[in-house]
């Protein structure tokens, strides 16, 4: 056991072979009873030890997060953990990792973000921590403060810069890095001005601050439907505190599905005039945040189950799964005209690239709608004042998918590649699958240390801008390129 002093306590951790872990460590009061729906209350001072040993609860959800593991769900989430070589004075990076999950699932405690091996192989401080989701953190109803979730993530961040000395690192050196939703979340915080000076670098893993997600009308409409189906009248926080946690997240399913449904959930960060006061994408366009140092990008296959399953579906099973991809696209906000040109184009390149995929380009349409031309907004946002940002795409030949689907560079970028925290054979475990996350965790690990990715693993990585785009394909063989995929960008002109 090892023990070390915060600003309102000490806690106790566990001490391993070349690493300390502190787990579960509070950095709000619970979030409970008449503080449910309130912005996070600073913990207070405590006098006995706190055994920080084991993983605190997580946020409520809908569903169990995929693969499901046994973790205890409870209001009382807003727990962080850490994991250092040690916790002295030796004033390491920091790495803050934000989860993903849509808003309405996931947690800091999955075995495949365990930060062990990635604050061993770098000697660097891994931090991850849990915020509200859902309707406990997304309502936009009047009296209640906008934004809980986010609220809850840059109260973390506040208690990483107070405390993170006193595990041995520095204060004015942390990257915040997610995916995902997290990736959006570090979006974000990138824009945000109370977010400000609480970090100095940022990884966005298929995450960007795309506009129409953070509408606050989606928010409003969405959280005036959760008080109708509880019989609540408008303003009646009292009531509305006193739901049973069960009925909540029951109406709330009803409203925002789950992370798999083909629904729009209005449970997510939005636009609130104070917290968010605008769009993070137009405060990225202004310049306000062009000396933090950026890489940002996306997996080669996000979504490349849809293709499998149309090529293994009967005609009536291939208008259902297609009609919900259509459906999908729409409320993205792409017209019928406009997928009609998309599919021309996508599936005269997709012939090309994938002869033997006849369905490919449903895969590549969606996932460019949800993730690429998202992300490549953003980086033409930061490139009008910035020219230390970074573009990739993390490739990676699955066993069960022949490509890297949505979370699958999670593992690589922890060095935790052997986790059965995965679906079932997504990664295999061997020599070269070792080398791939050691590149990833080298290139996460030297940005994180001095801003810039470049290590002796990779090509020259240019930074990116508006004329070469350069984009650094991360697999086993990294490379770079130059334009990827530009006749599919260009086609998304004045679509998203």
């Amino acid at each position: 056991m090892v023990i070390i002093s915060t600003n309102k306590g000490k806690i106790k951790g566990l001490e391993k072979p070349n690493i300390q872990c502190f787990l579960g460590i509070p950095y709000a009061k619970p979030p409970v009873c008449n503080l449910r729906f309130c912005e996070p209350q600073p913990m207070d001072s405590w006098e006995s030890i706190k055994d920080t040993t084991k993983f605190g609860f997580i946020a409520p959800q809908n569903h169990p997060d995929t693969p499901p593991i046994e973790q205890i769900e409870d209001e009382n989430c807003l727990f962080l953990n850490i994991w250092t070589p040690k916790a002295d004075d030796k004033a390491r990076p920091v790495m803050v990792w934000i989860h993903g999950g849509g808003y309405i699932i996931g947690s800091s405690s999955r075995p495949r973000l365990n930060g062990e091996r990635l604050a061993i192989y770098g000697n660097v401080v891994v931090v991850s921590f849990n915020y509200r989701l859902g309707a406990l953190g997304f309502l936009n109803l009047p009296g209640i403060p906008p934004n809980l979730g986010m609220q809850d993530q840059i109260a973390a961040l506040k208690w990483i810069q107070e405390n993170i000395h006193n595990f041995g690192g520095d204060p004015t050196n942390i990257t915040i890095f997610g995916e995902s939703a997290g990736g959006m979340s570090v979006a974000i915080l990138l824009a945000i001005p109370a977010a400000r000076g609480l970090f100095h670098k940022a990884i966005i893993e298929s995450g960007a601050a795309n506009p129409r997600d953070f509408m606050p009308e989606r928010a409003r409409k969405g959280s005036e439907e959760l008080l109708s189906k509880l019989h609540i009248e408008l303003g009646n926080l009292d009531a509305l505190r006193e739901v049973p946690l069960k009925k909540l997240l029951r109406m709330q399913k009803k409203i925002a599905g789950t992370i798999v449904d083909n629904k729009e959930s209005p449970f997510w960060p939005f636009v609130d005039g104070k917290l968010i006061p605008e769009q993070p994408l137009e405060i990225i366009r202004k310049g306000k945040v062009s000396k933090i140092p950026l890489i940002i990008g996306y997996n080669d296959d996000e979504l490349g189950f849809i293709s499998n399953l149309l090529e293994q579906a009967d005609e009536d099973r291939k208008n259902v799964i297609i009609g919900l991809v259509q459906s999908r696209i729409h409320k993205i906000g792409i017209n019928k005209e406009n997928l009609e040109k998309l599919i021309s184009t996508y599936k005269q390149e997709m012939s090309m690239i994938y002869p033997n995929k006849p369905y490919k380009y449903w895969d590549m349409i969606l996932a460019d709608a949800m993730f690429r031309i998202r992300i490549i907004r953003q980086l033409e946002a930061h490139a009008i004042h910035q020219s230390n940002i970074y573009s990739y795409i993390f490739t990676y030949e699955s066993p069960i998918s022949g490509s890297a689907l949505h979370t699958f560079e999670i593992p690589f970028v922890f060095g935790n590649i052997d986790t059965t925290d995965m679906a079932e054979g997504a990664i295999e475990s061997n020599e070269t699958t070792e080398q791939l996350s050691k590149i990833i965790m080298d290139t996460w690990i030297t940005f994180a240390k001095t801003g810039n990715p470049n290590h002796d693993s990779l090509p020259e990585w240019p930074s990116y801008d508006m004329i070469n785009r350069a984009t650094m394909v991360l697999g086993i063989n990294p490379k770079v390129y130059f334009e990827p995929l530009d006749i599919l960008r260009k086609v998304w002109d004045n679509m998203l």
